[in-house]
């Protein structure tokens, strides 16, 4: 085994995975080389010399141009041998396959996913602590990808594809020229051309790839696969259902890593996970043991051509962020159900990520939430009859009558504080007792459907409570407040839970409190 050579610390900082793949090792020998604990061979030190050397001549000739230290890392795509990327050249001196070759039929996938092998280890270079921003907002991928003898095979190959030759408008005399305006159904506009949909295609399978936490070169081009065949769906016109991932606070997985619910694949939080979709380096490894990622699909749909103008999308396509909101919603509610203890923490969404091939803005989106708890609740392998018991029954349940309540009481564990909030957690008692008028028959109602020791006196307060609010004259201060919304949400929770189980039929029926009402009554009278 030879020795080290001197590897300075910018180019550790580019990370493993560039080592790994031109040395053709593991992604954990490619860490113990970096930290110089493993032995090379002869190639091996020969090939990461020449690595190191070239990214220190790409870095003087970046500042000798006046241009920053960093920038040499756009300089780097550009570095082929013989039609390939260097990368590619001293993997393949160290033995290993690149994942270029791909049994298909259909010309267009065998050849774009070829592009995809030769292009993968652009990806692996880790720019800074956002990597994300390094290939997506560079620009340097459309270059790069001209310098590759198979993208004009592929550019040929999209324009004589029935589905793909749709979305453009214009044919010019090179592939910037040729183009097509889109409108998508959430309002997005946006120009595709032949030069900009590969890159598309290919930094957002690379997203897809990264958010679901295993990172190869086949399973880049499997990827790949997947999403030109949802490009294809929607050149056609038709509902594809894009990949969609929310993710949530205040719960982790622990002794399983993923979990299929009715609403789709919950993950834990990885490294790999934590590190691509929560973007700040502050957060990953907190939130590795504070939170989960659910992945399931988004109703999309894509006008363009001559039907930019015609707005009439597919109902599927419009209900879609409906669809979102009720996922989150249902989640949030079974987690609150199936833990239901003193003030458990809400188990809130996040933040929204949603992947369509098209698109090269960054689609994730996060979004004020509950306060994050220093003890998130477990889930372990024993709880799984339980969620799978409350997903179903929340899923089976109409539950349109109470929606107002479940995003109430989340917008009141937002900011439990504030009088706000207090509104928002006595609206929410109102509505799950369709109390429109006063707030005086909760108190029945809701001691018949608890049947336990409970403090139903609080409701008599958040009555005159509600009536100090809406008159001006609440004054309370925020410790205060924050105790009462946490007993109210309490109570709503501890009702919705009774709800769901004895009477689910009366969730959504407008008369539920009156047939509440009449139940206790007729329960007392048995007495």
């Amino acid at each position: 085994m030879m020795s080290y050579p001197a590897i300075p610390h910018f180019v550790k900082t580019m990370g493993h995975r560039v080592v790994s793949y031109i040395l053709n090792v593991t992604e954990a020998e490619g860490r113990l080389i970096l930290m110089q604990k493993l032995g090379l061979s002869r190639t091996q030190r020969d090939t990461l010399n020449q690595y190191v050397e070239l990214c220190r001549q790409l870095r003087v000739s970046a500042v000798e141009q006046g241009e920053s230290e960093q920038s040499f890392f756009y300089r780097l795509p550009h570095v082929m041998q013989n039609g390939r990327h260097i990368f590619n050249v001293w993997r393949a001196q160290q033995g290993g396959e690149l994942a270029t070759r791909v049994n298909s039929v259909d010309p267009l996938i065998s050849a774009f996913c070829q592009l995809a092998g030769e292009l993968y280890p652009l990806f692996l270079i880790k720019a800074g602590h956002r990597p994300h921003l390094f290939y997506r907002g560079a620009g340097y991928l459309t270059a790069a990808i001209e310098q590759f003898p198979i993208s004009k095979i592929v550019q040929k190959r999209i324009l004589a594809d029935p589905s793909l030759e749709r979305l453009f408008d214009a044919i010019g005399n090179d592939p910037q020229q040729t183009f097509g305006d889109y409108k998508d159904a959430t309002g997005h506009r946006g120009v595709v051309s032949l030069a900009s949909l590969p890159v598309s295609i290919l930094i957002n399978s690379y997203d897809l790839m990264r958010i679901r936490g295993i990172v190869s070169a086949d399973r880049f081009v499997s990827t790949v696969q997947e999403m030109l065949d949802i490009a294809r769906s929607l050149a056609d016109g038709e509902v594809a259902h894009i990949p969609m991932f929310v993710g949530f606070r205040n719960a982790v997985l622990t002794n399983l890593a993923e979990l299929d619910t009715k609403w789709g694949s919950i993950r834990r939080y990885t490294p790999s996970i934590a590190e691509y979709v929560l973007q700040a380096p502050g957060l990953m490894a907190k939130r590795r043991n504070n939170g989960f990622m659910l992945e399931s699909g988004y109703a999309f749909a894509i006008n363009f051509g001559d039907f930019l103008e015609d707005d009439d999308w597919p109902d599927e396509a419009m209900d879609a962020n409906t669809d979102q909101q009720t996922t989150e919603l249902n989640i949030t509610l079974c987690m609150a159900l199936c833990y239901l203890t003193e003030y458990k923490p809400f188990v809130a969404p996040e933040w929204v990520w949603r992947i369509d091939p098209f698109s090269l803005d960054n689609r994730r989106q996060d979004f004020g939430s509950v306060a994050e708890t220093s003890d998130p609740i477990a889930i372990g392998e024993l709880d799984l009859v339980d969620i799978e018991r409350w997903s179903m029954l929340v899923d089976d349940t109409d539950s349109s009558g109470i929606r107002l309540a479940m995003s109430r009481l989340y917008a009141a564990a937002k900011r439990p504080n504030t009088q706000g909030a207090l509104v928002d957690a006595i609206i929410a008692l109102r509505n799950i007792f369709a109390a429109s008028d006063d707030m005086e028959r909760i108190e029945p109602a809701a001691r018949h459907l608890v049947n336990a020791p409970l403090d139903i006196s609080m409701i008599s307060a958040l009555a005159e409570d509600w009536q100090a609010l809406l008159t001006g004259e609440f004054f309370e201060d925020p410790e205060t407040i924050s105790e009462k919304v946490n007993d109210c949400v309490q109570l709503c929770l501890v009702c919705l839970h009774h709800l769901y189980l004895q009477h689910p039929h009366l969730i959504s029926r407008a008369d539920r409190l009156q047939a509440l009402c009449d139940l206790a009554e007729t329960q007392t009278g048995d007495r």
